[in-house]
């Protein structure tokens, strides 16, 4: 990863933890959507996405490893699942 790379990620991940804390703010005032519970997940890098994070890192890995010798469509369709599903996260 290059630099700029990094530093437009990092741009994408506060415009979404701002983006984020607005509904937090709007719902705390009575603005925002209605309910009881809020996924604070998002809003906070918990233990809980970190592990996950780290799994699907792990298991792309494992799948890349294993690409040449293992010549499956179905390890291809769920190598690249799992790296959307990492792209949709960060």
């Amino acid at each position: 990863m290059t630099v700029q790379q990094a530093l437009r990620q990092s741009v994408e991940e506060l415009r979404a933890r701002a983006e984020a804390h607005g509904r937090l703010l709007a719902r705390a005032m009575g603005k925002g959507e209605t309910g009881t519970g809020i996924d604070e997940c998002p809003l906070m890098d918990c233990p809980h996405r970190r592990r996950l994070r780290e799994t699907l890192v792990e298991a792309i890995t494992v799948l890349e490893g294993t690409r040449k010798a293992f010549k499956s469509k179905q390890l291809e369709a769920l190598r690249r699942k799992l790296i959307g599903v990492l792209a949709e996260d960060a």
